[in-house]
């Protein structure tokens, strides 16, 4: 998992990596999503990004992609509906601009 957080946070911009590197906590999951960010007041500033260990079995890019993806949640201070309930408009706006934030990197 290092490995490919490093390979990926490579390839974004310093102000990023500063970002991410400080205030950004990974941590392996066997949960039913590929994976998952926490954003949010719940750590002080710091957030939580959760990989299911089966995306290790996708290939190189598909992974870099989707640790970009989830970082894109961070950085463009998404809000999840741990606390609050979104609508699915939401939701898909989120996930269509964390895909563009990880097409822009990968």
């Amino acid at each position: 998992m290092k490995k490919y957080i490093c390979l990926t946070m490579a390839k974004m911009p310093e102000d990023i990596i500063r970002y991410i590197t400080d205030r950004c906590w990974f941590f392996g999951s066997m949960g039913t999503a590929w994976a998952y960010a926490f954003c949010g007041d719940d750590l002080a500033g710091q957030h939580l990004i959760f990989l299911r260990d089966e995306i290790f079995t996708q290939d190189d890019e598909q992974i870099s992609y989707t640790i970009a993806h989830e970082i894109g949640h961070i950085i463009l201070k998404h809000r999840n509906s741990t606390k609050i309930r979104q609508s699915k408009e939401e939701i898909l706006r989120q996930e269509k601009e964390a895909d563009t934030f990880a097409k822009k990197y990968i």
